[in-house]
């Protein structure tokens, strides 16, 4: 075989995968992110927010703490728009899963009480500040709220109080059991996405996944 002939091969075979590389790096969205694929069985406890339908074709769990800024950023400024275009017309169900890996007392007892809240419809204010001025939580103030809430309002007072925390340290174990070291993460459908990106690369991982399953 003449060394023209190898040279065209040899071009040929580098352009083929130049190519193949070229065709998976704009077909994979994963590239954006700290991707990896995970065994850890995720589901959906009375301490999360679920935006979206149970019946949703397609359900993102996102585990987030609000001292992470990129966690607040998102849920700020990103999850509008993720609502608008595709929880709320049941392209999919996005479960946020607040958590503390710490486990600081007050913290928890702010995530309780948002989650508490929650169930009856009435959490707007407690996220606001949660995004917000999530140090608040740690202040003589916000312990007297908590006092004050558990001895007038029975209600709160009960779902405050009876399960020790149970949906948040179940959230912190699955984090712990994911072996990541940032937040926020994103699981889909046993595909671990780490961090946050631009919306925009972030859209393009929710219609991958949404492809994925048609």
């Amino acid at each position: 075989m003449s060394r023209r002939l190898v040279l065209i091969i040899s071009c040929i075979g580098l352009l083929a995968v130049v190519s193949v590389i070229s065709w998976w790096v704009k077909s994979k969205p994963q590239r954006y992110f700290g991707f990896s694929k995970t065994d850890v069985a995720i589901t959906c406890n009375a301490d999360d927010f679920v935006y979206g339908s149970d019946t949703a074709p397609l359900t993102v769990y996102m585990f987030a703490t609000y001292n992470c800024r990129h966690c607040r950023n998102f849920l700020a400024l990103d999850l509008p728009y993720i609502q608008q275009h595709y929880t709320d017309s049941g392209r999919l169900r996005l479960v946020v899963k607040p958590i503390e890996p710490a486990e600081n007392p007050d913290m928890m007892s702010a995530l309780q009480l948002a989650a508490c809240m929650n169930r009856d419809g009435n959490a707007d204010d407690i996220l606001k500040l949660l995004l917000s001025e999530p140090s608040a939580v740690y202040t003589d103030e916000f312990r007297l709220l908590i006092d004050d809430i558990i001895n007038n309002n029975e209600g709160l007072a009960e779902c405050l109080t009876a399960d020790n925390y149970s949906g948040i340290k179940q959230n912190n174990s699955d984090f712990f059991a994911l072996k990541s070291k940032v937040t926020p993460i994103f699981v889909v459908d046993k595909h671990l996405y780490k961090g946050r990106r631009k919306l925009d690369r972030f859209l393009e991982v929710l219609d991958y996944e949404l492809n994925i399953i048609k």
